[in-house]
Order: C-alpha cells, then sequence, then structure tokens
C-alpha cells in the first residue's frame, strides 16, 4: 500500500466521526463521565497538536538541531482512536482482551508513525512526538476509563458505529492544514507561512 494510501486513515474525515461513535458507544453504555472524560482527553491531546502547527506556520517557530517543526497530528490520530477502539470493543466482546487489544492499537500506531517518516511526511521528532503523545493520552484515557462501569452493547451499535467508520473512509479528506494555515496568517500578519524548507534557505 502507497504511503499517500496509509496517510488517509489518519485524515481527521475519518478521526472525527471516529471520535464521536466512540462517545456515542460510553453514552449508550451508560457512562456519561466516561465519554466526558473522552472527549477531555481529546481536547488535551489537540491542544499542543494545534499550537505546535499555528507556531510554526505563523512564526517558524522549531528546534532545528531535531529537525522538529510540529507535532504529527496523523501519529496522534492513529494512535489514540486505534488504540482507544480496540480496547473499547474488546471491553464490549471479551473484557479479559481489553489491554492486548490496546496493545495491538499501540503497535499499529508506532507502525504508522513510521510510514510517516518513511514517506517523508515528517520527521523521526516529530512522528515521534506525535505517538508519544497518542499514546499517553490513549493510556490515560483507558486507565481512567477501569474507574467507570460500562454496560454491555448490544451488537447493533457496534455494528452501526464500525460501519459508519469504515463509511468515513470514502469522504473527501478535510482540509485541514489549509484551514490552519488561515489561522496562522491571521494571527501572525505575515504573508505566507512557514514551511520545513524554509529552515534550509
Amino acid at each position: 500500500m502507497a504511503f499517500t494510501e496509509v496517510t488517509r486513515f489518519a485524515d481527521m474525515a475519518i478521526m472525527l466521526p471516529a471520535a464521536a461513535i466512540i462517545a456515542s458507544w460510553l453514552l449508550l453504555a451508560r457512562s456519561p463521565r466516561a465519554a466526558l472524560a473522552w472527549l477531555a482527553v481529546l481536547g488535551a491531546s489537540y491542544l499542543p497538536v494545534i499550537v505546535s502547527k499555528l507556531a510554526f506556520k505563523g512564526w517558524g517557530l522549531g528546534i532545528r538541531s531535531l529537525d522538529f517543526a510540529v507535532i504529527s497530528g496523523q501519529a496522534l490520530n492513529a494512535t489514540l482512536m486505534g488504540t482507544v477502539l480496540l480496547s473499547l470493543l474488546a471491553r464490549q466482546l471479551r473484557p479479559r482482551l481489553r489491554w492486548p487489544a490496546g496493545l495491538a492499537g499501540l503497535c499499529a500506531g508506532g507502525w504508522f508513525a513510521l510510514t510517516r517518516v518513511a514517506g517523508h511526511s515528517h520527521s523521526l521528532s516529530e512522528a515521534l512526538l506525535g505517538f508519544l503523545l497518542g499514546t499517553a493520552a490513549a493510556g490515560f484515557f483507558l486507565q481512567r476509563l477501569e474507574r467507570y462501569p460500562l454496560q454491555r452493547l448490544r451488537p447493533l451499535p457496534l455494528l452501526l458505529g464500525i460501519g459508519l467508520i469504515g463509511y468515513a473512509t470514502t469522504l473527501p479528506r478535510l482540509p485541514v492544514e489549509e484551514w490552519l494555515d488561515r489561522l496562522a496568517l491571521g494571527i501572525s500578519g505575515h504573508a505566507e507561512v512557514f514551511v520545513p524548507g524554509d529552515w534550509q534557505r
């Protein structure tokens, strides 16, 4: 599979529905506190990614010695969503497999992060930080989830959720980077956004 095709699976057009489906499953499992915790983890995870992108796009702020410009949102997405989705599904189907399933999600997220480096989408430091951020967020949430009693869901909502995520893979990609470019220019007042190639000039 080409690296561009792999990238598609971490696009926000898929990740946002996946995040909403996870929240819906938690609500259907009669645990609104778990759903709120999930939304809080999402916000806390995406904030540093957005800040790093705006700082670099708007002002060129980064760490040149580490070849670090922005945190990889793709690596974060793949690691966080994949780990939580697999663990939550296992919790509903085979509860004793919830942690092994989560570990499998982390391994998949690590592999995805490496594809970002191999495909020249991100440097090693950017992909690694995205993976570590996703790992920390997923681990924190799954540990918190142990405190909340979840009712077992019927197969139908689980299948519908998986089907909706599958359908989301057919949707057009969201122009998130373009939105961030506009926001960075609006905040910084510069005429053009910074790109990693600017460091070599």
